[in-house]
């Protein structure tokens, strides 16, 4: 696995040997940093369910901000340190070794806003209901901020709630990239 573009192109990122970790190809990160073009230059980034790090990492060298990498692993969230650190960008990172619910919470708290909140958790689990149906997590998006969600072809389509409307879908072999952002028309749920 590699950073396919930017400030640190070709660079091979380290992967943890672990049935809990599944990294997004290189074909469909970039497939996803494709559609989201300008949108990834200076914007503050989440990455849920982070595991290698490689969407926060390749956003970076893409030119954002900044990256806030959440996961329950502490091998994972101990091996995006380290990455971090090899890139020199370890003063634009954030890493919470948390489940994505408690993440949320305690950045909530915080007022935290991002412009691109990356979601994806293990195929075939509840997680995507679970997390993007989760209050905190409306409350970080900024107002012209992207909810990207990545699942498997055999995970259903959760119900969201109705200040998320679906900009796209997009399929990429055994894989489903939808891209969401919020209707301010839908209620008054947050200003940013």
């Amino acid at each position: 696995m590699r950073i396919i573009a930017g400030r640190f192109k070709g660079i091979r990122l380290a992967g943890l040997r672990s049935k809990a970790i599944r990294p997004t190809t290189d074909r469909v990160r970039q497939a996803i940093f494709n559609i989201l073009g300008p949108v990834v230059e200076g914007a503050r980034i989440l990455e849920l369910f982070a595991g290698t790090g490689a969407f926060g990492f390749e956003a970076l060298s893409r030119g954002a901000a900044s990256a806030v990498f959440v996961d329950r692993d502490r091998k994972a969230a101990m091996m995006v340190i380290e990455t971090a650190k090899t890139l020199g960008v370890e003063d634009r990172i954030n890493v919470l070794v948390l489940d994505a619910p408690r993440a949320l919470k305690k950045l909530a708290r915080s007022a935290d806003r991002f412009k691109i909140i990356y979601l994806d958790p293990p195929y075939a689990t509840e997680w995507i209901a679970r997390v993007a149906n989760d209050p905190a997590l409306i409350s970080l998006l900024a107002t012209d901020g992207v909810l990207v969600v990545e699942r498997g072809t055999h995970t259903p389509e959760s119900p969201l709630p109705d200040v998320l409307h679906k900009k796209l879908s997009r399929q990429y072999g055994d894989t489903i990239v939808e891209m969401f952002g919020l209707d301010v028309n839908a209620g008054d749920h947050h200003a940013s």
